[in-house]
């Protein structure tokens, strides 16, 4: 099973950390995912022949991309940045940058960094986590920041 809808998307503001020295500025992203979901065999299907309604997928994955919609993201889990709440302020430090953002514009993401390679897999765990329970075998999670350019990540791996 295949989505790609035209709204399964989101903007959002990030920075890639390369190595001790080097970082990108903070900019943003129109970040356009696809997911495909390995359904069980032909024999399980529904007694129509299909699986599950796609509507089933498509309002869980909308609603959770709505999520990073208008976000910065941030890894919390970076070794060089800090936060501190300073009232409705999130105030990071990044190295000798200093950011002041309203803290309820502010996704911190468990990951060392908010690549495409990151937020695929956040993606795909998450959304295998949930579709499991339909019988979904396994889900590939592809996201762009940009046409042409982006990573996917199955769950559970094939390794």
């Amino acid at each position: 099973m295949h989505l790609a809808k035209q709204n399964f998307k989101f903007s959002a503001a990030h920075f890639l950390i390369f190595d001790e020295t080097h970082a990108e500025r903070l900019h943003g992203h129109n970040y356009q995912v696809k997911v495909d979901i390995k359904t069980p065999s032909e024999e399980e299907l529904h007694s129509d022949g299909y699986f599950l309604d796609f509507n089933v997928f498509k309002k869980y994955i909308k609603a959770r991309l709505d999520q990073w919609d208008e976000m910065v993201l941030l890894p919390e889990k970076q070794k060089d940045m800090k936060f501190k709440k300073n009232g409705p302020s999130l105030e990071v430090t990044f190295r000798e940058r200093f950011y002041a953002f309203p803290a309820n514009e502010v996704t911190l993401l468990s990951v060392t960094n908010t690549s495409v390679e990151q937020l695929s897999r956040l993606l795909a765990e998450e959304f295998f986590a949930e579709f499991k329970k339909y019988g979904v075998k396994s889900v590939r999670v592809y996201v762009a920041e940009t046409a042409g350019q982006g990573a996917s990540t199955v769950v559970p791996s094939r390794a």
